[in-house]
C-alpha cells in the first residue's frame, strides 16, 4: 500500500516553507493585490480542521481530541472529546452551524476511544468561548477494526444540511451498497435526523456513493459540492500509488469504487458511475481539505478550487470546475478555509499559516 493515509504518516517534515510561484489563474481579478505571502498565524498540533466564526474567531480541531479558538490574540480551548488516534482516527471534522450568530452552535466528527469501531457528531453551544451543552448527533457511524479509510468531514450546505464523509473501512465492496453507510457521503437535518427528501429511502442519510476515502469537502457559493478522494493504494489489484481524485458529487450520484478507479479503469465488472472531474494518474497527492476561493481571495487564486496535499505539502489550485491543476500553491497538508479578511488559512502538522497580502 502506498501510505496508511493522512494520519499513520507522521515523519513528514512540519517545518514551514516558501510559498511556490503563484502562477497564472484563469480566474478574473476585481482590482490588482499586493502578492500574498505565508507567515505563521498560530501553532496547532495537527489542526486536521478549520472553521470560522462571524465574530473573526477561528476554530481548529486537533487530532488529538482538542478543539480551540483563536481569535489573533487569544488562543483557548473550546471542547474536547475523548477519541482514538489508532491508525486514522481522531478528531477529523469541525464545522460551525450556518446560522452560528443565533444558534451558537459548533460541530465535530470523532472516532470513539471508548469503542474504536464506532465514530459519532456532536454539537456544543458556544457560551463565552467554551464549549456547553454537549448533544450527541449522529452516533454508530462505522469506523471498522483496522487503521484505515474513516472519512470525517463536515460542512453545511447552501440547503443548511449537515454533510459528512465516511471511508468505507477497507470494506470496498460496501461503497456500492446505498443501504451501507461506508464509502459514502451521508446528509443530515442540522438535529441529526435525516432528511425526507434523501436519494435512498426513508431513513436513510446516504446521499452519494462509490466513494473509497473522502477527506475534502466543499461547497461553492453556488451550491455546487466538490470532494477529494483518496485512490487505491493496491487495493484489488490497482497500483500502489496515484490515483487521487477530485469528484463533482450530486443527489444519488455514484463515484465508481471499487467497480473501477482513475478515468474509468476498471476492475470488477463493469464500471459503474460517474468519472471524476480530475485524477491524479500515477502520481500520489493525498488530497485532504478543501475549499473554494471567493472573488475577494488572494491575488492569482481568486473564484478558483483549492485543495490540501498531504503527501506533497502544497495546496493544489484549480478552476472552480476541479478538472485540472493550475498551480501548487503554499504550504498546506490538513485543511484550508478563507478568512474573514479572504485570506487563505492552511494547516500542517505543526501550525496554522496565513496566506495573503
Amino acid at each position: 500500500m502506498k501510505r496508511i493515509y493522512v494520519f499513520c504518516v507522521l515523519t513528514i517534515s512540519a517545518c514551514t516553507s516558501s510559498p511556490a510561484p503563484i502562477g497564472s489563474s484563469t480566474s478574473p481579478s476585481a482590482s490588482p493585490q499586493p502578492s500574498p505571502k505565508l507567515t505563521t498565524y498560530t501553532a496547532a498540533d495537527f489542526a486536521t480542521a478549520l472553521a470560522w466564526a462571524p465574530d473573526g474567531r477561528l476554530f481548529y480541531a486537533e487530532r488529538s481530541g482538542t478543539i480551540r479558538s483563536f481569535d489573533g490574540t487569544n488562543r483557548r480551548v473550546f471542547a474536547t472529546v475523548s477519541t482514538s488516534t489508532d491508525g486514522e482516527r481522531g478528531l477529523l471534522g469541525l464545522a460551525l452551524s450556518p446560522t452560528f450568530r443565533d444558534d451558537h452552535f459548533v460541530y465535530a466528527f470523532y472516532s470513539r476511544a471508548d469503542d474504536t469501531t464506532r465514530q459519532r457528531v456532536v454539537r456544543w453551544t458556544d457560551h463565552g468561548g467554551t464549549g456547553t451543552s454537549l448533544t450527541t448527533i449522529v452516533d454508530n457511524l462505522p469506523a471498522g477494526s483496522d487503521c484505515c479509510h474513516k472519512g470525517g468531514r463536515l460542512a453545511f450546505g447552501r440547503d443548511g444540511k449537515l454533510y459528512v464523509t465516511l471511508g468505507e473501512n477497507h470494506v470496498a465492496s460496501e461503497a456500492q451498497n446505498p443501504s451501507d453507510l461506508r464509502g459514502k457521503i451521508l446528509r443530515y437535518n442540522p438535529d441529526g435526523t435525516v432528511p425526507a427528501d434523501n436519494p435512498f429511502g426513508a431513513g436513510n442519510p446516504v446521499w452519494a456513493i462509490g466513494l473509497r476515502n473522502p477527506f475534502g469537502l466543499a461547497f461553492s457559493s453556488d451550491g455546487k459540492l466538490l470532494v477529494t478522494d483518496n485512490g487505491p493504494s493496491g487495493d484489488a489489484g490497482t497500483p500502489g500509488s496515484g490515483w487521487d481524485e477530485v469528484d463533482l458529487v450530486v443527489r444519488g450520484g455514484n463515484y465508481q469504487w471499487p467497480t473501477c478507479y482513475g478515468n474509468g479503469i476498471r476492475l470488477r465488472g463493469a464500471c459503474v458511475g460517474t468519472l471524476p472531474t480530475w485524477e491524479s494518474g500515477s502520481t500520489t497527492v493525498v488530497p485532504t481539505g478543501a475549499t473554494f476561493v471567493s472573488a475577494q481571495g488572494p491575488s492569482g487564486y481568486q473564484g478558483d478550487f483549492v485543495f490540501c496535499s498531504y503527501s506533497q505539502s502544497r495546496l493544489k489550485v484549480m478552476p472552480a470546475d476541479g478538472s485540472r491543476v493550475l498551480f501548487d500553491g503554499p504550504r498546506c497538508q490538513l485543511d484550508v478555509k478563507e478568512g474573514l479578511d479572504h485570506a487563505l488559512y492552511l494547516s500542517d502538522t505543526a501550525a496554522i499559516y496565513r496566506f495573503g497580502p
